[in-house]
């Protein structure tokens, strides 16, 4: 798997457990019951929107970045070789948007659907989804040549302050 989409990959996890915590901790802190029905609407409603940012994002960034190489390569370049570099990045930026759109509902069905599934037994839903936290530290230490426990603490907290917001926001409650 090449980096962008390796990329792609922990984002869309990381983005999903993180809004699933912020949308739902009040629910499952207080525990109040929550369908398997909802919970997979949510992860499926938080997957999207992730996408489409990161599609977004990820087209703008390719765009901006061949947009430069064509200045400086061919001032006077063909318009129709345009468009098609234009579509390939597009399909490039899609494909990315598709693993983070599948990852992002893996993410957000971690700490929502184990909530669901396990309700009675207090706080598993949370501590997986922070070992997941965790899991994906590990591995953007290990691609970024970063410090694996900076990154993993640094995402567990990310993942406490979204819990505590969504506590008290009460989207769910």
């Amino acid at each position: 798997m090449n980096s962008d989409l390796e990329f792609a990959f922990t984002i869309g996890t990381i983005d999903g457990i993180i809004t699933a915590l912020m949308i739902a901790s009040r629910a499952i802190l207080s525990d109040t019951a929550m369908s398997l029905d909802l919970s997979v609407r949510i992860a499926l409603g938080s997957s999207v929107v992730g996408a489409s940012s990161y599609l977004v994002a990820e087209y703008g960034k390719l765009r901006a970045e061949d947009s430069l190489v064509y200045r400086h390569l061919r001032p006077q370049g063909s318009r129709r070789l345009r468009n098609e570099v234009d579509i390939e990045l597009f399909v490039d930026a899609f494909r990315g948007g598709s693993i983070s759109m599948l990852m992002g509902f893996v993410g957000a069905a971690i700490p929502l659907i184990s909530y669901s599934l396990f309700e009675r037994i207090q706080g598993i839903s949370i501590g997986i989804s922070y070992l997941t936290l965790i899991l994906m530290g590990v591995i953007l230490g290990r691609k970024s040549g970063g410090k694996i426990l900076l990154w993993s603490t640094s995402l567990v907290i990310l993942g406490l302050l979204m819990t505590l917001l969504g506590y008290y926001v009460r989207v769910i409650s």
